[in-house]
């Protein structure tokens, strides 16, 4: 298949693909959490993100079974197709025989869906997917000249006090940069975003191995930095200013029912890579260690989740950490740091855009290209990859506040992609794959191999849905 995975060759070591991973999951959601933690509790806190990353890693497993029974299906069908010829039809046999079930053609959830689901699963999984996928890229297109024109303007300052994720965008214009007011510098950041990020959006994955190393590098860095002095302050008790004062232990929430919805609403979608595994997961060399990668992935993730926002509660006030948490090291008195700190969105979404975008073209690919005739390599290879990128970029230019929207959009289109659709995946792979096949013998069989874990995910969606519209309901009342 063009675009990628281990069809043209490019693979990559297990602990390259887990850097992928790990950089799609931790994005600036995160930044969202310690608030959310002091008005949760941080006990609180913690039980919830573990739970909601317990279930988002059985969704993987879902997703990874069912990619496994589509390459299976594909070997199936190209050994009917071939089945007449003397040449080629033993060499199948002979690897089917190794491992029918192993992954090494992408299969991306728009062609598994075509593969397991009826009409109307199909219609469900594409608004799902082109809404969810839309959604994400809008955000990245507005947060990261955002972020840049913040770090530019000096509005770091100001933002910290009136920083709201829907009204950050109605402060005065004031001059910067030069004769540019702070409107004209986004839109310079804007296009430089789309010049220098947009041409990886028409490769592979793969591809941007190099930005995925270097954001990595830049992630570990930020967080690290934020931890330390966070655990300097608690150390010393000692703020940055007079202003700043460091709680007492005993200050500090441990359970706060009420606040557990908004925590909810904000780590939902903490632990969300199941778009991209096709992409990211395919082009692994040893698929046998899959499953002790995303682990460790999911841990490293939910530590650093913890960590993070452990060491804000204690360290800040609880009416003094903002929506934003990078905002809180404002007044930090090294301003190189307060600056890198500022410029976190950046490192975090530049790398998850790409990626998304290949997500997005490749799904766009298989929504409309017919089955009997693929679409020219000129359509494959440039039109696809615009029509993923452009539209978000255009939203980019027409408005600075696409959260409003986004926020109800992706919260549910989220649901489906992250719960809904692996789980149906998964049990309609099962049942078509054991209705073919004599024997089903899957070596990255999901742990949780009973339906009634299916069922029970397709109830915890319900859950998820149920508290997100309760946070929208409470959060703007």
């Amino acid at each position: 298949m063009a675009g990628g995975g281990v069809d043209d060759g490019s693979t990559y070591s297990p602990l390259v693909g887990g850097v992928y991973v790990f950089n799609l999951i931790v994005g600036a959601g995160a930044l969202a959490m310690p608030k959310a933690f002091s008005e949760s509790g941080y006990i609180g806190g913690c039980i919830l993100v573990a739970l909601l990353a317990a279930f988002s890693y059985l969704t993987v497993t879902f997703m990874i079974e069912a990619m496994a029974i589509a390459n299976r299906f594909r070997r199936h069908e190209e050994r009917q197709r071939h089945v007449q010829s003397s040449e080629v039809a033993p060499l199948i046999n002979e690897t089917e025989a190794a491992n029918p079930f192993e992954i090494t053609h992408r299969t991306e959830m728009a062609e598994m869906a075509k593969m397991f689901f009826s009409t109307w699963g199909l219609r469900f999984f594409y608004a799902c997917i082109v809404i969810y996928l839309y959604g994400d890229l809008c955000i990245y297109v507005v947060a990261i000249p955002k972020s840049l024109q913040s770090v530019a303007c000096g509005n770091l300052s100001h933002q910290a006090h009136s920083h709201s994720h829907h009204e950050n965008h109605t402060y005065a214009h004031h001059h910067c940069m030069g004769t540019l007011d702070s409107q004209q510098a986004y839109y310079v950041f804007l296009t430089a975003f789309a010049v220098v990020l947009g041409p990886f959006c028409f490769f592979n994955a793969q591809k941007t191995k190099a930005l995925q190393i270097f954001t990595t590098v830049m992630r570990w860095s930020t967080f690290i930095i934020m931890i330390v002095i966070a655990l300097i302050g608690i150390a010393n008790k000692k703020g940055f200013n007079h202003d700043d004062h460091v709680p007492h232990a005993s200050d500090v929430s441990t359970f706060k029912a009420t606040g557990l919805p908004v925590l909810f609403g904000v780590s939902i979608y903490s632990f969300m890579c199941h778009h991209s595994l096709p992409s990211l997961l395919t082009p692994i060399t040893r698929k046998k260690t899959l499953g002790t990668v995303l682990s460790l992935d999911f841990l490293l993730c939910f530590l650093f989740y913890a960590l993070l926002s452990l060491t804000a509660v204690f360290r800040f006030q609880a009416d003094s950490l903002k929506d934003l948490y990078t905002l809180n090291f404002t007044d930090f008195p090294s301003k190189f740091v307060s600056y890198f700190l500022g410029l976190f969105p950046v490192f975090t979404l530049s790398a998850n855009f790409p990626i998304i975008a290949i997500t997005l073209r490749n799904n766009l690919r298989h929504l409309f290209e017919p089955p009997d005739r693929p679409f020219p390599a000129w359509v494959t290879r440039f039109v696809l990859p615009i029509a993923a990128i452009g539209p978000p970029i255009l939203v980019g230019y027409f408005t600075e506040d696409v959260g409003f929207l986004v926020s109800f959009t992706g919260s549910y289109a989220g649901v489906g992609i992250q719960y809904v659709i692996p789980a149906l995946l998964c049990y309609f792979a099962r049942q078509k794959a054991r209705r073919v096949f004599e024997t089903y013998d899957n070596p990255h069989a999901s742990f949780f191999s009973h339906k009634g874990w299916i069922l029970f995910v397709v109830v915890w969606s319900v859950v998820c849905i149920g508290v997100v519209t309760f946070n929208h309901i409470y959060t703007r009342s």
